[in-house]
């Protein structure tokens, strides 16, 4: 069943429901207020009645009186305390008779398809004793007016109907016209492999543009993933194909007069070796970008700041026998250890690869960490630096392969600082060397209020 069919059945019946509901609640209503109003008549009735009688001195004529203050075709039946009847006055040839209970104010009967009320009200009889008065009152009119009532209310339910038609299809425009809309452009966009986007009213802000404004967002995130998959494809693909090229030919003069001349055979099998290792590590590479891309969790903890960059800097000290020059402030910091570790480990191998003299980790530990890491290379142009982050750029085309590098390193360094909350910043000048500045949130990006 389409959604449209469904809102127009579920509200045109929710509304009917409603409806009856309302409207019988009004008849009961209707029907207790008319026989509340009839018995109260009949109550004044009753006390005109009382205080005639109580004024008269002997029974005489008391007849006469009670067919004066009796209700058409009702009657008015006297009792005294053991029931007794003292007097009956039938407005009616056939005689009828019938009282509430002890317990009840009035009391309802149908005789002879005809409704009638009852209720008792004490006399004083013109011989002083107190007797029970209980008067019989038939109401015709109320069971006509609860008829009428019936007929309008119905007329008023199926008159209702057109108007609730009505309205569930502008509530099926305004629900299910953008849902088709949205579901239409994804079905040309999977036909099309395409990402078209939904016009959006700027005016409007319910879950309805909302929804809009979110499925152009995502439209617009799967281009741009779809563009970087191509480029990355299109990158890796061309980074590849030059060594493959280099190990193809040293193969083949390999294969021509490798076992002729020994000389070649080295340059061959070298030339082999270190275009395999450059392959194996831009492939690793690229798996550990895969991996970083993905959501990450991010375990926070305190350390000492201090220690922490020391150990760094002497690991690359032992490892690539390079000065590495530290100021870095007694502190506690905390965040993720192990990906700021990382991080680190990729500016500095930058440093290293492009920069023949000591490298400067400064650090500073105000409201933010802040972290910078100082070079004295040849340095980057201005036209370059917005592109640093960009998956196999290079500065120059051969910068990469002179230094070891793949052009992939600075990528998962963007992705590592945007689970940490980090911010990083690119200052370098031809001839002045390059500082990276590293911005960390204090405490890990979260609130210290618990």
């Amino acid at each position: 069943m389409k959604l449209n069919t469904k809102i127009n059945i579920l509200s045109t019946l929710l509304t009917t429901v409603i409806m009856i509901g309302s409207f019988t609640g009004i008849y009961f209503l209707f029907e207790e207020l008319a026989y509340s109003t009839e018995v109260e008549q009949l109550q004044e009735r009753a006390y005109e009645l009382s205080e005639t009688v109580s004024s008269l001195e002997s029974p005489e004529n008391i007849h006469t009186i009670f067919s004066a203050y009796l209700p058409t075709n009702g009657a008015i039946i006297v009792k005294d305390s053991n029931d007794g009847i003292l007097l009956n006055t039938q407005a009616r040839a056939k005689k009828i008779e019938f009282a509430p209970s002890k317990d009840e104010y009035y009391a309802r009967k149908v005789i002879d398809g005809i409704p009638y009320i009852a209720m008792n009200f004490p006399l004083i009889w013109p011989t002083q004793q107190v007797v029970e008065a209980n008067f019989i009152q038939p109401v015709s009119m109320i069971t006509e007016n609860l008829n009428r009532l019936k007929i309008i209310l119905l007329l008023i339910t199926l008159i209702a109907l057109i108007p609730i038609y009505l309205a569930s299809q502008l509530l099926i425009r305004l629900i299910v016209k953008p849902v088709q809309q949205l579901t239409t452009t994804m079905e040309r966009n999977i036909q099309q492999s395409s990402y078209e986007q939904i016009t959006v009213n700027n005016k409007s802000h319910d879950e309805i543009a909302m929804m809009t404004v979110t499925y152009n967002d995502l439209m617009a995130q799967l281009e741009v993933h779809h563009e970087q998959q191509q480029q990355f494809i299109g990158n890796a693909s061309h980074e590849l194909k030059t060594p493959l090229t280099v190990i193809e030919s040293y193969a083949k003069l390999l294969k021509r007069r490798g076992t002729e001349n020994p000389e070649v055979t080295n340059e061959a099998l070298t030339a082999i070796i270190n275009e395999t290792t450059m392959m194996k590590q831009m492939i690793e590479q690229m798996l550990a970008l895969a991996k970083t891309s993905e959501v990450a969790k991010v375990t926070l903890s305190f350390f000492a700041f201090q220690p922490f960059i020391n150990a760094i800097a002497q690991s690359f000290q032992q490892g690539f026998h390079r000065t590495i020059i530290v100021d870095v402030p007694d502190a506690i910091i905390r965040t993720d250890e192990a990906k700021l570790k990382q991080l680190l480990f990729i500016f500095l191998d930058n440093a290293r690869k492009y920069s023949d003299e000591e490298i400067t980790i400064i650090g500073r530990v105000n409201e933010n960490i802040e972290i910078q890491i100082h070079d004295k290379g040849k340095g980057i142009p201005k036209e370059d630096i917005p592109h640093l982050f960009e998956r196999f750029y290079r500065v120059t085309k051969d910068r990469n392969r002179q230094t070891g590098g793949v052009g992939i390193g600075l990528s998962i360094a963007q992705e590592i600082s945007k689970q940490l909350k980090a911010t990083v910043e690119v200052e370098s000048a031809i001839g002045q060397g390059t500082t990276i500045r590293i911005q960390l949130p204090l405490n890990g990006g979260e609130s210290n209020e618990k």
